[in-house]
């Protein structure tokens, strides 16, 4: 079972990295400091009082090379995928999902979806926040959405200490 779980995530990690593509008719490329595979992140304390640590969550994001986004949450019995479609750099600072698809979120499917998006750390963390008007039964939320991504990198050598 894990084998066909890290099977099934190497091969989005591969697919992330594809080759570079046009964005839209007018030929817009998504930034490549976009591109890549992203791990939702929150803060945990073990105080209210202590903002506490940023740690990662099972909730990854990836941003193809060619305008391409998936979502995916890792559970127990293997990973899911719970979003997708395209997404491209409408302004600086703000990017938009396409949603073909989500069944977190079914409110936004066939929706265009702009993300607000600061990068920090070296571009290696991702603020994003977004508005969402209604809930899946069209009651009025009128809330914005806050969210906290960190970049997957390779480290420089295989880890010892991975569960496989």
């Amino acid at each position: 079972m894990k084998i066909r779980y890290y099977f099934l995530l190497s091969m989005m990690l591969i697919l992330s990295w594809g080759t570079s593509a046009a964005q839209d008719a007018v030929g817009e490329k998504t930034p490549s400091t976009l591109a890549g595979v992203w791990q939702m992140c929150f803060y945990r304390s073990a105080s209210p009082d202590v903002p506490g640590e940023l740690k990662t969550s099972n909730s990854l994001k990836i941003l193809s090379d060619d305008g391409h986004f998936t979502n995916i949450v890792m559970m127990q019995t293997g990973a899911i995928t719970i979003g997708y479609g395209d997404y491209y750099l409408k302004s600086p600072g703000v990017y938009t999902e396409v949603i073909e698809k989500n069944i977190h979120l079914p409110q936004l499917n066939g929706a265009k979806n702009d993300l607000h998006f600061e990068l920090k750390e070296n571009g290696n963390l991702m603020y994003l926040k977004y508005y969402l008007a209604t809930d899946i039964d069209g009651n009025q939320l009128n809330t914005w959405c806050h969210e906290i991504w960190k970049r997957v990198e390779m480290p420089a050598e295989y880890p010892h200490d991975i569960v496989r």
